[in-house]
């Protein structure tokens, strides 16, 4: 019941978080952009502005579950899978020598240059085929093995190794032996036929396994390629293809070995999107160099990291899955044209260690766990990034082309709006909590799936009043103007408007003593005028959650960006941004602190807080160059958290579980000391003390994007960059919402969102 209680409360406040910032975003759209016009359209018709243009965008629901089934998928290898043992003197002797072959023994024939074998059995190969084939076309009850025992076999105009038909068979590679695969740069396929299409190609399980050396040479497409189970528990492998590397449709799982693989497409991947329970990929062992010129990693359904180690150098993502990915175990270091970890809908970490010393973002998915582990992330746009799930191009095409029905066809569809999503500039308010979704729901920002959109209702499920003396202008008309506003004084297109009188440049304006502003919303403070769910994608999907381990960005754009929550229960937080129109923490309807070490630097202009927890914190002006180190101590002068910067800073956000409600601290950099206090009450005002919570909801930046300036008495605020209307994340645009008793992760990840740590914190002593 408790625990009930709890979750209950976690939706209650993130209703009201959404509802407060949606209300104030309607509102001040339609009095700042009232101007433009602007219709919502029922149906089918999709929104349009004043600018007559209209972009039509079809709202599809994905279910999600409905494409995994972790529970249902088969981890486990086999005795025989990790037993490479034979015995030579009762198997078949198949002896290559350059033009053909001769077989001593049974179940297996020559044919001039291919050599097929036909029955269950253990057949050893050695020599060279110069140009030819080795083909397994048995039954499909047979288990064969076939050994490598220094072998070559190159094929012109196929693979070198084909199995056509057979329940399973083993590709053993000799103790001490090097053995080598090769197909030409063109197959002579049959009319219609697009496979085989690999080196080493098999339409059936398929297992390598032994201590010997195995080059695989895919000058036509694929490396290795089987149609159903890829296992490999063994061996040292090299792979060169024109395309994939390792391909296993249904699952590729990697228990030992080790694995250089250059590749023009991905380096390890599994397809099979149509099955729940397969087209994963486990990576249990091994050491890996994989440098691929598209991702390294790429599971159609779960990526699971259990053990292993090594680098993964990839052009587009270095890891990623269509819907889930976890780690528990293993050392990667990867370097991405895209993302470092890019799974659709969930990252866990539990344990290992992850190093990503290069991307343009290091972890992207809608939900973002860390539990346990070490993660360090170097990227040029977000560090760790919640944003909404998205049904990939890739695998909808994919899906489509393999005659997918159910889930699969409707997933298929979804792909269409991902160009509407991402470019969604139809102005549209976001949509109310729509607790009936599941946890993965539907796409990110769509409002709603063919139904008519309606701008959010008030509590009283009406349209929100709009503001006193605003008419409510219909179908597009535009409101007119108040009574003493000469239009001549209107600001021209691309001219700033006038401050008002007595008002500042870098000042925030002010509320009256006692107005909680649009949508009952209390004015939380430090960074203006974006807050609230105004983003496109925004979601209640989109979760940030730092249990444990420790974790370390360095981020050119938000070090950590949620387009939902952030919450912190845990473990060690450092991070910092560069970026000027970027901050240290961003999210879109909250973050919470409950436990753990954080130390978040970043630039002043964009900067937010936590905006509740059960932990103190305090966001504090301090400036900083690369390489400062950053010393946070509590009221006792203990040192509680170290940090050397590696960008230029001009404030720093800390918590940690040694700071009491009210407790002073100390922030020093480089010997300059500046003092805090830290309370789990964010404050409207910049300052040496300042707390800061995320800005006023819908509010527009303003060229100084400070909240109050600070006082003669205070540390002064750093000069902020400047900025227009544009800066903002406020833009309007359609957002779906969800009830968060429904919301992502387990009743514990969703219990430990209200608990406080009780225990004292570890001190942080990292350097990025």
């Amino acid at each position: 019941m408790m625990k009930m209680q709890s979750l209950e409360a976690v939706a209650q406040r993130r209703r009201r978080w959404a509802r407060g910032a949606a209300t104030s975003a309607l509102v001040a759209t339609l009095a700042l952009t009232g101007c433009t016009g602007g219709t919502y359209e029922s149906g089918d018709e999709s929104a349009t502005g004043g600018d007559g243009a209209a972009e039509n965008a079809t709202t599809e629901t994905i279910d999600w579950d409905a494409l995994i089934d972790i529970d249902g998928m088969d981890f486990e290898y086999t005795d025989r899978d990790k037993d490479a043992s034979y015995d030579a003197a009762a198997a078949t002797a198949i002896t290559l020598n350059g033009a053909g072959a001769s077989v001593q023994g049974d179940g297996a024939t020559a044919d001039g240059s291919t050599v097929t074998i036909s029955a269950a059995g253990t057949y050893v190969v050695s020599g060279e085929l110069t140009d030819g084939s080795l083909v397994v076309n048995a039954t499909d009850q047979d288990k064969v093995q076939v050994v490598l025992a220094g072998a070559t076999i190159r094929n012109a105009a196929g693979p070198a190794l084909e199995v056509q038909r057979a329940d399973k068979v083993f590709v053993t590679l000799a103790d001490g032996t090097q053995n080598t695969l090769a197909d030409g740069a063109q197959y002579a396929l049959a009319e219609g036929e697009d496979e085989p299409n690999a080196a080493l190609f098999s339409k059936d399980d398929l297992t390598i396994n032994g201590t010997g050396a195995l080059t695989v040479e895919g000058n036509y497409r694929h490396g290795v390629n089987s149609k159903d189970d890829l296992v490999i528990t063994g061996g040292t492998v090299t792979v060169t293809a024109v395309e994939d590397g390792l391909r296993g449709k249904d699952c590729v799982k990697i228990a030992d070995g080790a694995f250089a693989v250059t590749a023009g497409g991905d380096g390890v991947k599994s397809s099979n999107d149509e099955d729940p329970t397969r087209g994963f990929v486990s990576i249990d062992g091994g050491t890996f160099a994989l440098d691929v010129q598209d991702d390294g990693v790429q599971a159609a359904t779960y990526l699971r990291i259990t053990g292993g180690s090594g680098a993964v150098t990839a052009a587009d993502h270095a890891l990623r899955s269509e819907v889930e990915a976890a780690m528990t175990g293993g050392s990667f270091t990867v370097e991405a044209g895209g993302k470092g970890m890019n799974p659709e809908t969930r990252f866990t970490m539990d344990g290992g260690e992850l190093t990503v010393t290069g991307c343009d973002e290091g972890i992207e998915a809608e939900k973002v766990i860390i539990n346990d582990g070490t993660l360090s992330i170097v990227a040029s746009d977000d560090g760790i990034n919640a944003a909404v799930a998205e049904r990939s191009d890739e695998t909808a095409d994919a899906a489509a082309a393999d005659g997918s029905s159910g889930a699969d066809a409707d997933a298929a569809g979804a792909a269409g709006t991902e160009d509407a999503a991402d470019g969604d500039a139809t102005g549209e308010a976001p949509a109310e909590s729509q607790g009936d979704k599941g946890d993965r729901g539907v796409r990110g920002g769509d409002a709603a799936s063919g139904d008519n959109f309606q701008p959010p209702a008030g509590e009283d499920g009406q349209m929100p009043e709009p503001p006193e003396g605003f008419d409510g202008a219909q179908d597009g008309e535009r409101p007119e103007l108040p009574e003493d506003l000469d239009p001549q004084n209107m600001p021209q297109d691309g001219e700033r408007p006038e401050l008002p009188e007595g008002m500042e440049e870098g000042q925030m304006p002010q509320r009256p003593e006692g107005d909680e502003g649009f949508g009952g919303a209390p004015d939380q403070g430090g960074r203006g005028g974006a807050g609230g769910p105004m983003g496109a994608n925004a979601s209640e999907d989109c979760l940030i959650q730092i249990n444990g381990g420790a974790v370390t960005i360095q981020a050119g754009g938000d070090a950590v960006d949620s387009n939902g929550y952030v919450e912190v229960t845990g473990g060690v937080l450092l991070g910092a941004s560069s970026g000027n129109g970027d901050s240290a923490l961003d999210y879109e309807y909250g973050a919470s602190v409950t436990g753990g070490t954080v130390l978040l630097a970043g630039s002043a202009g964009m900067a937010e807080s936590f905006t509740e927890g059960a932990q103190p914190f305090a966001l504090v002006m301090v400036q900083g160059s690369a390489g400062s180190t950053v010393a946070v101590a509590d009221a006792a002068g203990a040192t509680v958290i170290d940090y050397t910067t590696p960008v230029a800073f001009q404030c720093v956000l800390v918590s940690a579980s040694q700071f009491a409600e009210g407790d002073a601290g100390v922030v020093t950099v480089d010997g300059t000391a500046t003092d805090f206090t830290a309370s789990a009450t964010p404050s409207n005002t910049w300052g040496a003390g300042g707390m800061g919570g995320r800005g006023g909801a819908g509010g527009m930046k303003g060229d100084g994007t400070q909240g109050e300036q600070p006082g003669s008495g205070d540390a002064q605020a750093p000069n902020a960059p400047g900025g227009d209307a544009q800066d903002g994340r406020g833009s309007g645009g359609r957002q779906r919402g969800q009830d968060a008793a429904s919301q992502g992760g387990t009743a514990q990840e969703a219990a430990s969102r209200e608990s406080a740590s009780e225990s004292g914190g570890p001190r942080a002593e990292l350097t990025a």
